[in-house]
């Protein structure tokens, strides 16, 4: 702390020009002594930081305002702005998930009916296919018992076999058709359901996440940047 104000303060604004020292890392410096939160407290500084994180905005001073003073508004605001955008994500996504939700249920739905239809028509084939063993067994000498019985079986039938089996065994096929439509736009649902969740996940607000305004919004980026304006400075010293 021996050096003159002087040299702090071209430290300070070195720092600040290189982005090696953030608003955060200017708030912590102001911490450690007196003399130190007074000149971190200089307009130049916050000015600076003004320029670099929020380059939309004019960085003069309104109605005699410190730039630091200005920093606090325009970051509130900014904050305030991306809760608002982290809401709009939100429930766009989670209207995303519901309805892939509402698809996958109507698709179940429609596979329940499609199984219906088919154990039904299976059913209905079975017993078309015993009518007509039993109208060819009756072409030939049976038992009475055996032959009445027959008998009753093809004169309850009252379509035609032959049609109806037919008919039968392209819906079936057709069922299988659709069963196996269903299951495939069931999986896709399925992934876009699960894809739309992870997104979810990633842009639900945590209290780790960085609120930083403008370039310093993450804390992979602020790392970065330290990396690489860390070899500027020792190309400055």
């Amino acid at each position: 702390m021996s050096l003159p104000d002087e040299l702090w303060r071209w430290i300070l604004e070195l720092g600040v020009e290189t982005s090696c020292l953030t608003y955060k890392g200017l708030c912590c410096v102001a911490m450690t002594s007196r003399r130190l939160n007074r000149l971190s407290k200089e307009n130049v500084l916050w000015s600076k930081l003004l320029s670099s994180d929020f380059p939309a905005h004019p960085s003069s001073s309104i109605n005699n305002q410190s730039s630091k003073s200005l920093y606090q508004i325009k970051f509130e605001k900014d904050k305030v702005k991306k809760r608002l955008a982290e809401r709009r994500a939100v429930l766009r996504i989670e209207s995303q998930i519901h309805e892939h939700t509402r698809k996958i249920h109507e698709i179940e739905a429609r596979l329940v009916a499609e199984d219906e239809k088919i154990k039904s028509a299976i059913a209905e084939l079975k017993n078309l296919q015993n009518v007509r063993v039993a109208s060819t067994a009756l072409k030939v000498w049976q038992p009475d018992i055996v032959r009445s019985r027959q008998k009753q079986i093809v004169e309850h039938c009252s379509v035609p076999i032959d049609f109806r089996i037919n008919a039968l065994e392209m819906e079936i096929k057709l069922c299988k058709q659709q069963i196996s439509g269903f299951f495939k736009a069931r999986k896709d649902e399925n992934s876009r359901l699960e894809a739309a969740k992870e997104r979810l996940s990633k842009v639900k607000f945590h209290p780790l996440q960085s609120l930083e305004g403008g370039s310093r919004s993450s804390i992979g980026d602020e790392s970065r940047n330290k990396r690489t304006n860390s070899k500027k400075l020792k190309r400055v010293k």
